[in-house]
């Protein structure tokens, strides 16, 4: 199971690189020792345990505690990694049903949906043609 908190979960499911992983946790803000982000006002909670390696969407959503209050998952995976701009893996838990983002975009998406002032289906419009959420064009 995944810890019981009332804040927004992060997943790590990739061990390849330790280095590019500091970099991607990183682009999240200030993380303490505990896994807390600063840079969303402490409602972030970053898991990095080898227990969730290579898990899909499905899988680490079948592991949130009972209680768990967002609407959304965040997972760090091999694309999160690799790939020079990190988009994270978002998933509506609703539907399981993902896309990915660019850190950046991250507490806006997060503060919206909690509050029910966007919702989903309205990022995932305005994705860029590869997918990837990077904001809102004008």
């Amino acid at each position: 199971m995944l810890p019981k908190t009332d804040a927004l979960l992060v997943v790590r499911t990739d061990f390849s690189d330790q280095e590019r992983w500091q970099v991607v946790r990183d682009s999240l803000g200030d993380i303490d020792k505990d896994g807390w982000a600063d840079e969303f006002s402490d409602q972030v909670h970053v898991v990095e345990d080898p227990a969730y390696q290579g898990l899909t969407a499905e899988q680490i959503a079948a592991l949130l505690p009972d209680g768990y209050r967002d609407p959304i998952l965040v997972i760090a995976d091999k694309v999160t990694v690799e790939s020079q701009e990190m988009p994270f893996l978002v998933i509506l838990l609703e539907y399981i049903w993902g896309m990915r983002v660019i850190a950046p975009e991250l507490p806006g998406i997060h503060a919206n949906l909690s509050i029910a002032n966007m919702d989903f289906g309205e990022y995932a419009e305005s994705a860029d043609e590869d997918g990837v959420f990077r904001g809102f064009r004008d």
